[in-house]
């Protein structure tokens, strides 16, 4: 009678759970909390099952074990289904969560939909003018090209004539060097004679200085001893 007394009371609490869910109409769980209450569902059948096991092992140590038995059945048939339709509904919701969060962003897809699709139709439209403007700089740049070559290649032309010119002039100057080198040496040559004649004409005159400063100095010695020898004989 008190095991049946239990169940029925363990019925109707389960029962008014889940009346309670949806009288109530309480806010729906987000996808964390109804992973939350699965889990804890999925505890309280693990913790169900242990006891289970514990009050079966329990009983089969009695002498009478049958009643224990049923007894322990009957709690661990209403723990089950409390714990299972905790489970299911956490399962119920974590679905209804995900739902809802599919929806939320597709809505959200729907709502950004007219932006991105201008946004995407701007973009289209800056890059169409990018390249349209790039190809219109390759084909002004092609259409410079041939005048842009013929400018380098009159520039080479210039280059190339100016460096023959240089090496013409001094082809000739090296000709004109060529053709004076007798001639600079006979010059050469005259120039260090009339030198030469020049230098000893300078050592003549330096020789004929110094004969002169030795007879003066000779004459002035003379005279300087005719002086002492007159001067006692007054």
């Amino acid at each position: 009678m008190r095991i049946r007394s239990l169940l029925a009371l363990g019925l109707m609490l389960t029962h008014a759970w889940v009346l309670a869910q949806t009288a109530d109409t309480p806010p729906p769980l987000s996808l964390e909390e109804a992973r939350a209450q699965r889990a804890r569902g999925k505890a309280l059948k693990d913790e169900a099952e242990k006891k289970y096991e514990a009050e079966k092992a329990a009983c089969q140590r009695k002498a009478i074990a049958i009643g224990c038995l049923s007894s322990a059945k009957e709690r661990h048939t209403v723990a089950r289904q409390a714990a299972d339709a905790m489970q299911q509904e956490g399962h119920k919701a974590e679905r209804e969560a995900h739902k809802r969060d599919v929806e939320a962003k597709a809505a959200k897809r729907a709502a950004e939909a007219p932006g991105l699709e201008a946004k995407e139709k701007a973009d289209v439209e800056r890059y169409r003018d990018k390249e349209a403007q790039k190809a219109a700089e390759r084909g002004k740049s092609l259409a410079e090209e041939p005048a842009k070559v013929a400018a380098r290649r009159s520039k080479l032309d210039a280059e190339k004539a100016a460096r023959q010119a240089r090496v013409e002039a001094q082809r000739q100057e090296d000709a004109k060097v060529a053709a004076k080198a007798p001639e600079n040496a006979r010059k050469r040559v005259e120039r260090e004679r009339a030198h030469a004649e020049r230098v000893k004409k300078i050592d003549e005159r330096g020789r004929n200085y110094a004969d002169l400063l030795k007879r003066r100095e000779a004459e002035e010695a003379a005279r300087q001893a005719a002086a002492a020898g007159e001067s006692p004989a007054k």
